[in-house]
């Protein structure tokens, strides 16, 4: 006979609804920000500020519009793939619950949404009908196209007892399922979710993250070693390594800091050369 009205309301109260939750999503210009935090894109812009706060005089303003320009443009089309990505999978499940299915409710079949299903639902399934919640085959038999949740394009054998999920398809035959679980208790529920919650970076990114670390290692040690040696050649060296041409040079601090802002500015410019700007960009595009 089918669920009545009342036990379908009794249903969706207690066991929920066939609707997959969607996570609260992040605006564009916040997926813009995060992809900022690079490493070598974050390195980069460290040592640009500095440059803009400590070194205007000395300034290459054709390279350092270049390196911002790359920046800019390599985060702008990381947000715009993923952003488009996520669009993209809540347009089809917008279009998933659009699907219809036929339900025994009041001891007459009725055609509903899928949304609409609840558990304890008897639903009449046929070749080329779309499963729209896990159950299990009560009568007849079929032949389904699992490869939307496990990538086999082959068909499965289906027969009494046997489980059907939600987002596979009919390939042949005809049967009655029972609904078991619904919205993010299915298994396709459950993968929803977790494309949704988890990011899982490719071996690509992963081994890129390693090298950006190395790269910014290096640059950050390579720039302390010119800064202090540019320092202890014009402190030491030029006064001959004479200790009192040294202490005077130490304490005339106004030709101290013009030293001192030469070797910030030497730093800041080996770890500028040391990363390559480049880097996000390629790998964005590729």
């Amino acid at each position: 006979m089918g669920l009545s009205d009342k036990e379908v309301i009794e249903s969706r109260k207690k066991y929920g609804s066939n609707i997959i939750t969607a996570q609260k999503k992040e605006t564009f210009l916040r997926k813009y920000l995060s992809t900022l935090g690079d490493p070598i894109i974050r390195i980069l812009i460290i040592a640009l500020g500095i440059k803009l706060v400590f070194l205007i005089k000395d300034f290459n303003w054709y390279e350092t519009v270049g390196i911002v320009i790359a920046i800019f443009i390599a985060s702008f089309i990381s947000t715009i793939s993923e952003y488009g990505s996520e669009k993209a999978f809540e347009k089809l499940q917008e279009d998933s619950s659009k699907i219809r299915c036929r339900v025994k409710r009041n001891n007459k079949i009725e055609e509903i949404s899928i949304d609409e299903l609840v558990k304890n639902d008897i639903v009449l399934v046929s070749s080329g009908d779309k499963i729209g919640a896990d159950g299990v085959i009560i009568s007849g038999n079929v032949s389904v196209d699992e490869s939307s949740i496990n990538g086999e394009s082959k068909e499965v054998y289906k027969k009494e007892h046997d489980k059907l999920y939600r987002g596979t398809v009919i390939y042949s035959g005809d049967a009655t399922i029972k609904i078991e679980d619904v919205g993010d208790k299915t298994f396709y529920g459950n993968i929803a979710l977790e494309l949704q919650t988890k990011t899982i970076d490719s071996p690509l990114k992963l081994r890129l993250l390693k090298l950006a670390k190395i790269i910014s290692y290096i640059g950050y040690t390579c720039a302390f070693l010119v800064a202090i040696s540019y320092l202890f050649s014009v402190i030491v060296i030029k006064n001959n390594f004479d200790i009192n041409l040294i202490k005077d040079t130490i304490t005339n601090y106004p030709y101290l800091f013009g030293h001192i802002l030469y070797a910030m500015t030497l730093c800041v410019t080996s770890i500028v050369v040391c990363v390559p700007e480049g880097l996000p960009m390629m790998i964005t595009l590729v």
